[in-house]
């Protein structure tokens, strides 16, 4: 009964040393001693005692025992930690001092891969002095959670992220440390209906946060996860994510769900279009794809072979997208000499064109592309005026819609209200819906249709065909006579 009272008074009493005793032994900094946060009042070196003070309690430390109001413990011997006991620690699982395990069990010790990627976070931006230790666990892991869960959402489109998105109102909202402008620069903002929409790019900053982060996990033995492998998952080991840029290596992680003698990645969809398909694969570059092992069937001028197969008289009404699809390499170096420009900018120009709802002023440099342009916009409202009812509707329900400015004397900003649908994104649903019925197509060449991977107007897999055989089943499918480049 004596010892219950005085354990009772122990735990109502004693400062809560999370870092130092109960049930987590090991202290989780980088030099786990008791000097990091107590003050020593006296030392009495004769004993081998030492009196310190923490807060408003006095303890001593004795023969490598820690006493207290007439109890004792046994204190580690170790002062410093693995990296695998930071990483540990910080899941918040508890380290006993004969804890011999130096293998991570991925399914037992975390809820997701992305919950360990989380921690690596927090525990870079410590180590860069970022989060202070006097922050409280739920703080640190809200530090690490917020900031790989924004990277991820820059690195994997555009770069445009709305202010309302749920990772930038945290950071805009709690983080004291004001990370933000050291994470990323930032464009002009572009307005939409009513929010800002900021496009953020990646500092060098962040590029070493994430560094760091990689380098934790690189640092860890991880355990065989007991998994049933799905028709898209695959396996990349560590020395392959070594050759892999490091924003598409943590966005492969994102996806991460065990390991098997590499990193189980288990791409997740996004397919509710009718369209395209979006998924890890799409955002990650096409150097990547190809260390991964997957080769890319491309189809060649897809936007322009598509349409101008749905048009009536396409060489005669469509004379400039029809030189592009006969040679688009001859075509892009007459951009290229036109403009002065690299093939990297002419390329993106020309898969962008089509859809553009403004032409941009710096095309009047250029009469070619002005030309092109403008043949552009009446190819892009014939494919809608003649398309399919169902392919209209399913469009039209998927398009963005336009917004019309309503100015009112007074104000400095216009209020926006719904004009319909806008007609490049129409027009996109629709080719797209006919891209995504040859891509099916395409894949059905494969001893494995399922496992190819489709990205926009290509699919990949690690299986090797010819294209001929691909351009002959698709044009006896569907009827376009597409050409297939392999990479």
């Amino acid at each position: 009964m004596q010892e219950n009272v005085q354990r009772k008074v122990l735990t109502e009493n004693v400062p809560s040393f999370r870092e130092h005793m109960g049930n987590l032994p090991i202290c989780s900094r980088n030099e786990g001693t008791l000097h990091d946060t107590c003050t020593i009042l006296s030392t009495n070196n004769a004993d081998k005692v030492k009196t310190m003070q923490y807060k408003f309690h006095t303890f001593k430390l004795k023969d490598g025992y820690f006493l207290f109001d007439g109890l004792n413990f046994k204190l580690p011997q170790k002062t410093k930690i693995t990296t695998f006991e930071r990483v540990t620690l910080s899941l918040g699982i508890p380290l006993q001092l004969d804890d011999t395990e130096q293998e991570f069990d991925m399914r037992k010790n975390s809820k997701s891969f992305r919950n360990l990627l989380h921690v690596f976070t927090l525990l870079a931006l410590k180590d860069l002095g970022i989060i202070s230790n006097s922050f409280s666990i739920s703080k640190q892991y809200n530090y690490g959670e917020n900031v790989f869960e924004l990277y991820l959402t820059v690195v994997s489109g555009s770069g445009q992220v709305s202010s309302k998105q749920k990772n930038m109102r945290w950071i805009n909202d709690q983080d004291t440390k004001k990370l933000k402008a050291l994470l990323f620069t930032t464009s002009k903002s572009m307005y939409r209906a009513g929010s800002y929409s900021m496009k953020y790019i990646p500092t060098d900053f962040a590029d070493n946060v994430f560094e760091l982060s990689f380098n934790f996990l690189k640092a860890i033995d991880f355990k065989h996860s007991d998994l049933e492998l799905q028709i898209l998952d695959f396996i990349v080991e560590l020395k392959v994510l070594k050759q892999i840029k490091l924003r598409d290596v943590m966005l492969l992680l994102g996806d991460c769900i065990g390991y098997q003698s590499g990193f189980v990645i288990r791409p997740k969809l996004t397919d509710y279009q009718q369209s395209r398909i979006y998924s890890v694969f799409t955002n990650v570059s096409s150097r990547t794809r190809k260390i991964l092992g997957f080769y890319n069937y491309d189809i060649g001028a897809a936007l322009q072979t598509i349409c101008l197969r749905l048009v009536k008289n396409s060489s005669q009404y469509y004379p400039i997208h029809t030189e592009y699809v006969a040679n688009k390499i001859n075509f892009r170096n007459k951009i290229q000499e036109e403009t002065g420009k690299d093939e990297k900018w002419v390329k993106k120009e020309l898969s962008k064109i089509n859809n553009l709802d403004q032409m941009p002023e710096k095309y009047n440099h250029y009469p070619t592309l002005v030309a092109y342009y403008k043949e552009a916009l009446r190819l892009r409202k014939e494919i809608i005026d003649t398309a399919e009812p169902a392919i209209l509707s399913r469009a039209r329900d998927c398009a963005k819609i336009k917004y019309k400015p309503i100015w009112t004397k007074g104000q400095k900003e216009p209020q926006f209200i719904v004009d319909g649908k806008k007609e490049s994104s129409i027009f996109f649903f629709i080719w797209t819906q006919w891209e995504r019925q040859i891509r099916e197509i395409m894949m059905s060449c494969f001893s494995a249709p399922s496992a190819c991977h489709q990205v926009h107007d290509a699919v990949y897999s690690k299986q090797i065909i010819k294209p001929q055989i691909i351009e002959s089943k698709v044009l006896d499918a569907t009827g376009f006579n597409i050409n297939i480049f392999v990479d």
